[in-house]
């Protein structure tokens, strides 16, 4: 199974959107880092250059400014560089399983409960993905229950109609429409598990509309 969901190297830009923001957002943070991390180095030789009396203080200050700036600056590319890269693996990770959550939501939303979530052993949210499992296989069993009492009511009301000839009176009619009022209240007692909103489409729509 974890096979069919290997991804290729030229995927692992899965969502632009929300990668590119979760990336941009760290290099920038990164390289304010940096900048923070060169100007603790090179304040001391700055310093010496600027206001030192003694040129030979001077000299050398800028001497090892220009040596250590040399250096520093290729570092730097080379940190940014693998950190992108880095950051991309990251992402990877976190918007692979994601996008796989999505797609089951909308199995979910049209009514196919056979669709289950799998992660790579490398992704993360496996602990989402483990409650959302969850959910599936609760929601597959109650609906289940009430698919079986569907059946049995139908079969109940079948029984009943074949059996309307044969009855002969109103307390043996009153008995049988008991019997289909148990079968019916039971089947609202399993119903009555779910949590609806009472106008789901108003909600739905404020939602698009903060966004």
């Amino acid at each position: 199974m974890a096979q069919n969901y290997k991804r290729k190297l030229k995927n692992y830009i899965i969502d632009w959107d929300l990668q590119f923001r979760i990336i941009s957002h760290s290099l920038i943070y990164m390289f304010f880092v940096a900048l923070i991390t060169m100007g603790i180095i090179l304040f001391p030789l700055i310093y010496d250059m600027a206001f030192s009396k003694n040129l030979d203080v001077q000299y050398h200050s800028a001497q090892t400014f220009l040596i250590l700036a040399k250096r520093l600056v290729p570092a730097i590319i080379v940190i940014m560089v693998l950190f992108a890269l880095h950051q991309i693996l990251i992402t990877h990770r976190i918007c692979g399983p994601l996008v796989n959550f999505s797609h089951t939501f909308k199995r979910l939303a049209e009514g196919d409960l056979t669709r289950k979530v799998y992660l790579r052993q490398g992704d993360y949210l496996k602990k989402e993905c483990a409650k959302i499992n969850e959910m599936i296989d609760g929601l597959s069993g109650i609906l289940k229950r009430l698919m079986e009492d569907h059946r049995k009511l139908i079969t109940k009301l079948e029984d009943i109609i074949k059996d309307v000839q044969d009855i002969g009176t109103r307390e043996k009619i009153q008995s049988s429409l008991e019997i289909l009022k148990n079968e019916v209240s039971y089947i609202s007692n399993n119903m009555a598990i779910f949590k609806l909103e009472e106008n789901p489409q108003s909600s739905a729509s404020s939602f698009q509309q903060e966004k």
